[in-house]
């Protein structure tokens, strides 16, 4: 038999990243490698202004259009990564909970089917006068009982959230 694990939240800590690798440290490593990319795109650009002065040459002024083009497209994609790097600070608190808010909307609206769905249990049951079964009763009640509760405990999950905002 294999090890059991725990399905529930798991908190990780930098050592039990793959390798030990700090975030910051890699995304100081990406961003110098852009640098040093742009760079050398700017030095290739360089070069093919030059050659085509120095020649006075259609082509090698094409080639130092395409030179730029390349260097505008680098310098938009650094734009995009170096975005993507910083942090969120400017959005508000609870913000980055929009998933967590449809999920516990999901489960809500299932919690009220099955009080829904027991409900009409307990009426067919009741309908049934003298030959209603007690114990199917109970169970729906039980189920019902249940059910509340896991609703009202993601209610008040989800206020402590929603004062924050």
């Amino acid at each position: 038999m294999g090890a059991m694990r725990s399905s529930g939240p798991q908190e990780h800590s930098q050592a039990s990243s793959p390798g030990g690798t700090d975030p910051a440290a890699t995304r100081r490593k990406a961003v110098w490698a852009t640098v040093v990319g742009m760079a050398v795109l700017v030095a290739i650009f360089i070069a093919a202004i030059w050659r085509a002065a120095d020649e006075a040459s259609l082509l090698g002024w094409i080639l130092a259009a395409i030179a730029l083009g390349w260097l505008g497209l680098a310098a938009y994609v650094l734009s995009l990564v170096r975005g993507s790097l910083t942090p969120r600070t400017t959005s508000a608190p609870g913000q980055e909970a929009g998933g967590s808010d449809s999920m516990r909307d999901e489960k809500l609206a299932h919690s009220f089917q099955i009080v829904l769905v027991q409900k009409k249990v307990v009426a067919e049951e009741l309908a049934k006068g003298e030959d209603a079964d007690a114990e199917m009763i109970d169970r729906a009640l039980d189920t019902i009982d249940f059910t509340a509760k896991n609703g009202m405990g993601l209610a008040r999950s989800a206020q402590p959230a929603a004062q924050e905002a």
